[in-house]
């Protein structure tokens, strides 16, 4: 891992890398891992792992941030898929940050870990003067993530996916004084 020039984040435990076109390999097993994507209501497809990927690429050319790879700093090992982000929200794009922590890490706090970094990099490197995170209802984990990093629900909205109604809570933090 030492050879990769630029780290995009890191944290106490945590470096992160932008995705690279040949990662299909590296974060497949979470996408297409039904129990860590259940927000999704399905583990994703070969087609929807490329596609996913493809669409991090263009998010870091068109939007200049996006999903990162997490790797444990003593290990290598990728833990997580986490970022800052551009959202599209239905009052317009506001800057995210997201965070998708690979089950064998669930419960050791790499979550806020991931989503506090992110909102570091969206406040600090991207200039957001607010941060959100867009959250299932039912997703109480990610909820957990979201209040603990400070955020609070400010709104909801329903996303269309897969042709299904999915409600979204909006949770937002303005940037600090």
């Amino acid at each position: 891992m030492e050879d990769i020039p630029h780290w995009i984040m890191q944290t106490e435990r945590l470096r992160f890398r932008r995705l690279r076109a040949d990662d299909f390999a590296l974060i497949a097993p979470i996408l297409q891992d039904e129990k860590i994507m259940y927000a999704w209501e399905h583990g994703f497809d070969y087609n929807e792992v490329c596609d996913w990927l493809a669409d991090e690429l263009r998010r870091y050319r068109e939007d200049g941030c996006g999903h990162c790879a997490g790797f444990d700093r003593q290990t290598g090992e990728l833990v997580a898929l986490a970022g800052a982000l551009v959202e599209q929200l239905p009052e317009g794009p506001a800057y995210g940050v997201a965070y998708i922590v690979d089950r064998r890490h669930w419960g050791k706090g790499y979550g806020v870990e991931c989503a506090t970094a992110s909102l570091r990099r969206a406040f600090l490197e991207l200039g957001a003067d607010r941060a959100v995170a867009v959250i299932r209802p039912e997703n109480r984990s990610s909820r957990r993530v979201a209040e603990a990093c400070g955020m609070k629900p400010a709104g909801e909205f329903i996303r269309h996916y897969r042709g299904k109604d999915m409600p979204h809570i909006i949770y937002e933090l303005r940037r600090p004084e």
